[in-house]
C-alpha cells in the first residue's frame, strides 16, 4: 500500500512556496488517486536563507536535520511494508528519501525525471540551493552530513541512475556546463530526445533496464514538463515534456514490479491560485497509474 509523507522542504530557506506543496497536492486528491494512507508531513521545513560558508549550501544544518527526519520515515514505511509517496518541496527531499530506502532495502536505482540534472555543488550552484546539486550528492560528490547520510558513499550508484527529461546543452551555456559535470555512465536523455524515440518506448526501456537489477525509486521533479504545460513551478522553463508524453513515460516506471517508493517534487501552489495546476498535476499521474 502507497504511504503519503510530506516533507515541505524550500532549500532556498525563504518560503518561496513549494513548502506548500504538500497540502495542495492532498487538497486535489493525490493520496485517494494512489488508495494512500496519509501520515501527514513528517519532516520540518528549511528555515534558514543562508549560505554555509564551509559547504555553500543554504540552511544546511537545517537540511541534515530535516532530511535524516525523512529518511528515519521512509525507512520505516517500507520496513512495515508501505510503499513511501513522498509530497515535497524541491528535490532536496531525495536526500532522505533515498537513505531510507538504503536502510530498508540496500542497494536501489533511481529513475530522476527532472527538467534539471542537478549536478552542482557548493561552489558550482549559483544558488547555493542544495535542489541544484543532490544528485551529484547522491552519487558521492558533497559535503559530510549530506554526501555520507545513508552512511554509505555513494548512496547509489551511478550507473544504477538514468536523467530522463532534463534541457539540451545547446539550450543554454550554463546547462552545458553542468550536463559537462555528469558522469558518462549515469544514463541520460533530454525532453526532445524522448519526444523524438517516442516517451513510452523509452520509459519501458528504462524500467525494464534499471528494473531488472533490483528496486528503484522514481523521482518526479515537475519542471521536466514545458513551462506551457506546468507553469507553476519555481524554475520554470521551455523545450519540456508536454502532458501527453509525461504521462506515457512515466506510465511503465510507475507499473514496474521493481518500483520501492516515489517523490514528487518542484510544485509550487503560490503559482496556481485557483488550484487548477495542482488538478492538472493530479489528473495526470491518475493517467499514468491506469
Amino acid at each position: 500500500m502507497w504511504v503519503v509523507l510530506g516533507a515541505p522542504f524550500d532549500s532556498s530557506g525563504t518560503g518561496r512556496g513549494e513548502e506548500h506543496a504538500p497540502d495542495a497536492l492532498r487538497t486535489a486528491g493525490l493520496p485517494a488517486v494512489f488508495g494512500a494512507t496519509d501520515l501527514g508531513d513528517v519532516a520540518p521545513p528549511l528555515g534558514d536563507p543562508e549560505r554555509d560558508p564551509e559547504t555553500g549550501v543554504i540552511a544546511f544544518a537545517d537540511l541534515c536535520a530535516s532530511s535524516q527526519a525523512l529518511r528515519e520515515a521512509v525507512a520505516d514505511t517500507l520496513r512495515r511494508g508501505g510503499r513511501p509517496l513522498v509530497l515535497g518541496g524541491d528535490c532536496t527531499l531525495l536526500l532522505g528519501a533515498v537513505a531510507g530506502v538504503h536502510d530498508a532495502v540496500g542497494r536501489a536505482g533511481l529513475w530522476f525525471v527532472d527538467g534539471h540534472a542537478d549536478y552542482l555543488d557548493g561552489s558550482s550552484s549559483p544558488t547555493g540551493e542544495a535542489a541544484d546539486m543532490e544528485l551529484a550528492m547522491l552519487t558521492g560528490h558533497g559535503p559530510p552530513g549530506l554526501v555520507d547520510l545513508g552512511g554509505q558513499v555513494p548512496l547509489v550508484e551511478p550507473d544504477d541512475v538514468v536523467i530522463l527529461g532534463h534541457r539540451p546543452a545547446s539550450m543554454h551555456p550554463d546547462v552545458a556546463l553542468e550536463l559537462e559535470r555528469v558522469p558518462g555512465t549515469i544514463g541520460r536523455m533530454s525532453a526532445e530526445e524522448i519526444a523524438a524515440t517516442g516517451p513510452a518506448e523509452v520509459g519501458g526501456r528504462w524500467a525494464r533496464t534499471l528494473g531488472n537489477s533490483g528496486p528503484v525509486w522514481l523521482h518526479l521533479d515537475l519542471d521536466a514538463l514545458d513551462e506551457a504545460a506546468l507553469p507553476a513551478v519555481s524554475y520554470p522553463q521551455p523545450r519540456g515534456l508536454d502532458w501527453e508524453s509525461f504521462e506515457a513515460l512515466v506510465r511503465p516506471l510507475l507499473a514496474s514490479e521493481a518500483l520501492v517508493g516515489a517523490s514528487i517534487a518542484d510544485f509550487n501552489p503560490d503559482f496556481d491560485e485557483d488550484g487548477a495546476q495542482a488538478q492538472r498535476v493530479v489528473d495526470a499521474l491518475a493517467a499514468a497509474l491506469q
